[in-house]
This record gives C-alpha cells, sequence and structure tokens, in this order.
C-alpha cells in the first residue's frame, strides 16, 4: 500500500504516527488478531498442534495489545469481539508492517520486497514486468 495513503488516513482519524518500536507492537497485535480469526473460522481444517500454535500467537498478540495500549496518547480501537472478517485482519497487519517499515527504515515493504526479488533474479528480472526473457 502506498505509505502516503496510510499517512492521510492516519491524519483523517486523528492518530498519531507511531515510531517503529510500537508500530511492531501494533503489528504484533494485529497479528495475533489475524489468528485468532483464522482459528474461529477454520478450527475443523487445522491439527491440534496448529490449534495450540493460533493460540499462541492469539494470547501473545493480546499482549502486544497490552504493553501499546499503555503508551500514552494511542487511541485503541481494538476489535477482538468480532472475528468475522480475517480480509480485514489481514489488511491491518499489512497497514501496520508498512508504518513499521516504514518508520524503521523510511521505505516500505513492497519496495523492499521489489529489490529482494530484482536481486534473487538477476539477469532476468525482466519478468516482473510480464515480460519474458
Amino acid at each position: 500500500m502506498d505509505i502516503q495513503t496510510i499517512k492521510n488516513y492516519y491524519t483523517a482519524r486523528g492518530l498519531q504516527w507511531p515510531c517503529a518500536k510500537d508500530a511492531l507492537w501494533f503489528f504484533l497485535s494485529e497479528v495475533g488478531e489475524l489468528a485468532e480469526a483464522y482459528l474461529a473460522h477454520h478450527a475443523e481444517e487445522l491439527t491440534a498442534e496448529e490449534i495450540e500454535m493460533l493460540k499462541t500467537f492469539s494470547a501473545e498478540g493480546f499482549h502486544a495489545d497490552e504493553i501499546v495500549s499503555r503508551v500514552q496518547g494511542w487511541i485503541r480501537n481494538n476489535d477482538r469481539v468480532k472475528k468475522e472478517d480475517i480480509s480485514k485482519e489481514v489488511a491491518d497487519c499489512e497497514m501496520m508492517l508498512s508504518v513499521f517499515m516504514y518508520s524503521q527504515t523510511q521505505s516500505t515493504p513492497d519496495e523492499a520486497l521489489l529489490k529482494k526479488m530484482k536481486e534473487k533474479l538477476g539477469g532476468n528480472a525482466d519478468v516482473l514486468a510480464g515480460e519474458q526473457p
């Protein structure tokens, strides 16, 4: 996602931009919410080990939320009661990962991923644009 769009969203909501450390806690909180949502919808498809892992991620995400909730000035709209929409939790994870990355490096995950792909493809990076070597 374009970082300026995220910044505009923060401004429109009256949210302050987090430092990298706080953004990381927000991201981990969102990962916990995603784990909880996935478990709520797909438990019957999972092994006992996978269920326990998702429960652990959910609990640790809640712990991350508790940590960041103690930061003065933060407005949390924690929506842990509504687990229905996995896509919204994925979107929250993407946004907070982007905020973390930008706060840490002044770049975005999309930029870093594209650079990594090009490095791994070497001379074949043209395939990323749909061109065949």
